[in-house]
């Protein structure tokens, strides 16, 4: 879960192309961004209430509104205010990188970034609102990805032999050990285990994904690649109440056996399916709560 943020940072950071006033960048996160953020917040508080009610447990509206608000870790709905602080950093980052004739711009800020978030967890350690200081980090990530882009690294991969084999080889290899040996990675816990291997799967595992989207037009690929927002942002509501329901058929779940990796992917095709038709449904009716215009 926390590897598939890091490729999105990474990936955001590929194809990050900001560009006029910086106005005009906030107004459209703001649209793409903070709009979705309050329509998850919205439907993912409506769901839990109901199964709340249903359970018989309390369901404190306004207190879980303000920590939604106030979004400091806050239920994997994180990584959008994240995301959407970092892609302001990186907006004011290219201006100063037009002004500069420095090839390894993107690659000297992501280490400079990921210095001042170290730094920064060390001596104060304060875990801001938004998340902004992971925001510093996710920056970070979005920067190599700049890099990659602008140093062609991705078709320099490409004309390896075996490339996307060797890249998730690499990427499962190096996230087994680190979680079997180390710590498991928790970006928001601050938890990154071996940081080599940290960066060698986040590196790899973004290179694959880039590289399956260049060897292939699978339609259903496309799409999921294109909603990745509302699968993301409302998948977790699917997860639940399945849940709920290997509860209601007596199936003990034990995390950590493998057992758990085969019902997490069936919850995963199951959130899938049900949500496809969702989307569809949102984007006919009412896209601008993806930040989309009517089609």
């Amino acid at each position: 879960m926390h590897f598939t943020c890091l490729y999105f940072f990474i990936l955001s950071g590929y194809t990050f192309s900001g560009k006029g006033k910086f106005a005009d960048y906030l107004k459209k996160k703001i649209r793409t961004l903070l709009v979705p953020y309050m329509f998850f917040v919205i439907i993912t508080m409506c769901c839990n209430g109901v199964l709340a009610v249903t359970h018989g447990n309390e369901y404190h509206v306004f207190e879980i509104l303000k920590l939604y608000i106030i979004q400091n870790r806050y239920t994997l709905l994180w990584f959008i205010t994240c995301l959407f602080l970092a892609n302001l950093l990186m907006d004011v980052l290219q201006s100063l990188r037009s002004k500069t004739k420095t090839n390894h711009f993107w690659l000297i800020i992501g280490c400079i970034g990921a210095l001042v978030f170290g730094i920064y967890r060390v001596i104060i350690g304060k875990d801001l609102p938004w998340n902004a200081d992971l925001s510093i980090l996710a920056m970070a990530f979005m920067s190599f990805g700049k890099w990659c882009r602008e140093q062609k690294i991705i078709e320099k991969v490409k004309l390896m032999r075996y490339s996307l084999a060797i890249c998730i080889l690499i990427t499962f290899s190096a996230s087994a050990v680190n979680y079997i040996y180390f710590e498991r990675v928790d970006l928001y816990s601050d938890a990154f285990g071996n940081p080599i291997l940290f960066m060698t799967a986040a590196l790899t595992g973004t290179f694959a994904v880039v590289l399956i989207s260049m060897t292939t037009n699978n339609r259903i690929l496309i799409e999921l690649g294109k909603n990745s927002l509302i699968y993301y942002g409302l998948h977790r509501i699917i997860i639940d109440l399945m849940f709920v329901v290997y509860e209601k058929m007596g199936i003990q779940i034990d995390n950590a056996s493998w057992s758990a990796v085969g019902f997490a992917i069936i919850s995963v095709c199951v959130a899938i399916v049900i949500l496809t038709p969702v989307k569809c449904l949102v984007l006919k009716y009412i896209p601008w709560c993806l930040g989309k215009k009517k089609e």
